[in-house]
């Protein structure tokens, strides 16, 4: 899915689920150099940065999340100073986060100052926030679960003292 997002002169595309269609739509609107595109369609489970004079291009692998079916899970970024454009492969919470404060910035002009750099700097914050908040969560998570086994664990043991307890007593009344 394509998402279009413009502030002032600057333009965020936001390609989610994207199909090889798509990624060639766009690629070619924004006239994508060769090396960016071959990258993007080789789907490489190693992270690679290219920085050059025109264009900035990072393409990610994330870590997979357990409920995720989809085989890649890759974040791409490609930005020049008009333009930047990002490909993932699952929902991610911080780009829709990231939409709305573009549309208040549209009015308010305070943050992005029709620079696609700190555009692009808000953006990694923005996600580098949100990873922060989703490993927390998966923390208390975890912490809960470990609490929850504990428990499980001390009443198994209480049974199995229990049970052991009994076989005693019957062995006891067999041989008496």
């Amino acid at each position: 899915m394509i998402s279009k997002y413009r502030h002032k002169e600057l333009v965020w595309v936001d390609l989610e689920s994207p199909t090889e269609e798509e990624v060639a739509y766009i690629t070619e609107e924004y006239t994508i150099p060769p090396f960016i595109k071959e990258n993007i369609a080789r789907n490489s489970q190693e992270d690679i940065i290219n920085l050059d004079n025109s264009f900035t291009f990072a393409y990610l692998n994330l870590p997979r999340v357990l409920t995720s079916k989809k085989e890649n899970n890759r974040l791409i970024f490609i930005a020049n100073d008009s333009f930047i454009i990002v490909i993932h492969d699952e929902p991610i919470q911080a780009l829709g986060e990231f939409s709305k404060e573009m549309e208040l910035d549209t009015i308010t002009g305070e943050r992005f100052k029709n620079n696609s750099k700190l555009m692009f700097a808000y953006l990694l914050k923005d996600l580098y926030i949100n990873s922060q908040k989703q490993l927390v969560a998966e923390d208390t998570k975890i912490k809960i679960f470990r609490k929850q086994i504990l428990q499980k664990s001390k009443i198994l043991k209480s049974f199995i003292w229990l049970f052991i307890v009994s076989l005693i007593v019957i062995i006891l009344v067999i041989c008496l």
